[in-house]
């Protein structure tokens, strides 16, 4: 079993201030995953001990960026945060470069971190051979029942919960996008399938004399069908050498273009063999299931009809004629279900673009600054030096506000506290509600463009000799304040230490202000929470946000110079505009809406070729058939409306079916979907009315072929 906790360390030998995330770990940790380094080694059983955590593992990927893949490197000390460590071990590329964290070091407990009060860690336990997570859970509950016994006033209320790992890693909504995904590829795979077995139709018809000369022959049965799968084993095996080809190109791109971080870590996507395998297997197996009913079709030829056919009076048989048309009809029954789910994701992802997310992105950048308890471990420290950053960087040029936060908009709270509304019952802390809890300064909601709904925002005199203020956003007010004006209204929350994990006395905060919601977490949800000033409640998690005059991108560089002028050592990170958060937060549905859009364009283009074929060849078929009704003065548009008919007939056929079926289906993807209803009638309407014109255009090629069909020549067509 192994604790871990994150922080962030400043790599101050390079050419400027460089953060590195690091995870602090108790020593087991590598062991309980089976991780091995790839040089050095990692931590030993007594290495998270105070006066031996001065220790660093780097990941592979930090290793080759900022000490150029130099071998050399273990036992030497850089300086980190100010302080010298050594660097024992490297880990292997892979796993552990597709994860946030840059180092490692041990988990060593300093006196400021002996507490019991705060929630700043989460634990990695392999499980004992025998031992179920049932069992694990309840033993766990057992100990988590004394702690709370022995140490009420940190831990009643409080339990421990077990989980598998493999279901932190994928929720039930990251597991439903996968699901999704994953039918939209059988459908149209299906779609494949169905154009496959309707051209193996057709081509089995259009061999009846062949066929029958070879059973003539003494070709029998069996060998007749072997023959037919073997081609159409032969077509799938092809086609399934040029997808995978294609494929790989797909997922390299695929790869380029999802962000960093965005799966977690342990899905590692690549072309591998088993992938290769499930794929050839798939080729196969789709070869030999959509060819045998073709090839026992084909076997089945009547002999001495087939010989006989030839002329005016040769068909395809009623029979297959039935059955390409019911293929034709699943396919656009199969492409209408996905095509709708795709279009409920786009019209569900338009909506959500067009949300108000509670601020103004417009020439907004920003930057988080890294900061350490050892550096400023008090707040007066804290206070002084955030109020000497902001200083230096409102008098930049080009720069109209600036502002300092604990969290960014749209990634997330920095703290969730539980709190109780004085004046009401008590309860106690482990049973109230949290609402999210965020140190800014004052310049906040100007430099976001926020608005401020009733009373003030907070001040620069709000300091900590005054009374502690705090402004709630509407969703607070709407949920906890029903039928009362909640300013002046006091809020009792404990106090957040500065420089330590720990809480002190609870602090009544008196609201003096309500702002309309900052979505903090995504812009489909929102959540309670509450804004007070970095001086009256320090803290060493500070990002700058800056509203400029200009484009922000030409003031990054003088910011930069800015905030060094007051520390030379201060690391700056993740520099972005709030217009590139936004985006970065639509990441996860953008990326589902473009996949399931590109596979509904598969879909579609293979139903339209679907039905283009079975209409063309019927056309081919029915040759003498127009020849004679144009010879008995049938008109061109009588011709015309003749094919249209029978095309249209099995889109409307198949139209309705897919309906049903997406009415049955698309409410799976209610989970996913924002300000739409998974039966939206629109969306289906418009889904019904592309794929009948796609469908039309498909039906209106050779319909007008055989409208101009010379009656001479179709008399004549054998």
């Amino acid at each position: 079993m192994a604790a871990q906790t994150w922080d962030s360390l400043t790599l101050t030998d390079a050419d400027v201030p460089v953060e590195l995330r690091d995870a602090r770990v108790s020593a087991p940790y590598f062991d309980i995953f089976g991780a091995k380094p790839m040089l050095g080694r990692t931590f030993a059983r007594d290495e998270d001990q105070l006066g031996k955590q001065y220790e660093v593992v780097l990941s592979n990927r930090i290793w080759r960026s900022r000490f150029g893949a130099d071998r050399g490197i273990i036992g030497r000390r850089i300086r980190l945060s100010g302080a010298p460590y050594t660097v024992i071990g490297v880990m292997p590329p892979g796993l552990f470069d597709r994860e946030r964290q840059d180092v490692w070091t041990p988990l060593a407990f300093k006196q400021a971190e002996m507490t019991r009060d705060y929630h700043w860690m989460i634990s990695w336990a392999r499980l004992k051979p025998g031992v179920t997570v049932g069992q694990a859970r309840e033993q766990m509950k057992a100990i988590a029942a004394r702690i709370e016994h022995n140490y009420p006033e940190s831990n009643k209320g409080w339990s421990a919960t077990v989980d598998r790992y493999e279901d932190r890693l994928v929720d039930d909504r990251l597991r439903r996008s996968l699901l999704l995904l994953l039918a939209a590829v059988g459908a149209v795979l299906l779609i494949g399938c169905v154009n496959l077995a309707n051209l193996l139709l057709v081509r089995g018809a259009g061999r009846e004399r062949e066929v029958a000369i070879r059973a003539a022959l003494g070709a029998g049965r069996g060998r007749l069908i072997r023959q037919f799968l073997t081609e159409s084993v032969l077509l799938a095996g092809v086609g399934g050498v040029f997808g995978v080809a294609l494929g790989w190109c797909l997922m390299l791109g695929l790869k380029a273009w999802i962000p960093a971080f965005f799966l977690p870590a342990e899905a590692n996507v690549q072309l591998n063999d088993q992938v290769l395998l499930f794929a050839a297997g798939i080729a196969i197996l789709t070869g030999i299931l959509f060819g045998i009913f073709p090839a026992l079709h084909s076997a089945r030829t009547d002999l001495v009809g087939s010989l006989k056919e030839g002329g005016r009076g040769a068909t395809s048989g009623m029979g297959r004629t039935h059955v390409r048309n019911a293929l034709v009809v699943a396919e656009i029954a199969i492409a209408f279900v996905l095509l709708s789910g795709a279009g409920l994701l786009i019209h569900s992802f338009y909506r959500l673009q067009q949300v108000n997310p509670g601020f103004e992105t417009t020439n907004v950048i920003t930057m988080q600054l890294p900061m350490t308890s050892e550096q400023y471990p008090d707040g007066p420290r804290i206070i002084s030096y955030v109020g000497q950053i902001l200083g230096k960087v409102q008098a930049v040029p080009g720069v109209r506000d600036a502002a300092t936060t604990s969290a960014l908009p749209l990634q997330g709270w920095p703290d969730g506290m539980p709190f109780l509304i004085e004046g009401r019952p008590f309860v106690d802390i482990s049973n109230r509600p949290s609402c999210g809890f965020k140190p800014v300064s004052p310049p906040y909601l100007s430099t976001l463009g926020m608005h401020l709904i009733k009373g003030r925002w907070l001040a620069e005199t709000d300091t900590p000799g005054t009374s502690a203020v705090a402004v709630i956003n509407e969703t607070m007010a709407k949920r906890y304040f029903k039928n009362e004006d909640p300013l002046g209204k006091r809020i009792l929350i404990q106090q957040i230490i500065p420089g330590q994990p720990a809480l002190g006395p609870e602090i009544p905060w008196q609201v003096v202000g309500v702002v309309a919601d900052e979505k903090a977490y995504s812009l489909d949800g929102s959540s309670t929470g509450l804004y007070v000033s970095y001086k009256q409640s320090p803290s060493t998690h500070t990002a700058l946000v800056v509203r400029g005059a200009i484009d922000p991108a030409e003031l990054v560089k003088s910011i930069e110079r800015a905030v060094w002028q007051v520390n030379k050592n201060q690391a700056i990170d993740e520099v972005k505009t709030l217009e590139q958060i936004k985006s970065d937060s639509l990441g996860a549905n953008r990326l589902r809406t473009i996949l399931l859009g590109v596979f509904a364009g598969l879909a579609l283009l293979l139903a339209a070729i679907g039905v283009y074929g079975v209409i063309s060849y019927s056309v081919a078929q029915r040759t003498h058939e127009i020849g004679v009704r144009a010879a008995l003065g049938a008109s061109r548009w009588a011709q015309l409306s003749l094919v249209l008919k029978s095309g249209m007939v099995l889109t409307a056929a198949g139209l309705a079916i897919g309906l049903l079926g997406a009415l049955g289906l698309t409410r799976l993807l209610s989970s996913l979907l924002f300000g739409i209803s998974p039966r939206d009638p629109w969306t289906l309407m418009l889904v019904g009315v592309v794929l009948a014109v796609i469908a039309a255009a498909a039906c209106y090629i050779p319909a007008h072929r055989a409208a101009r069909v010379d009656p001479v020549v179709a008399l004549r067509h054998e």
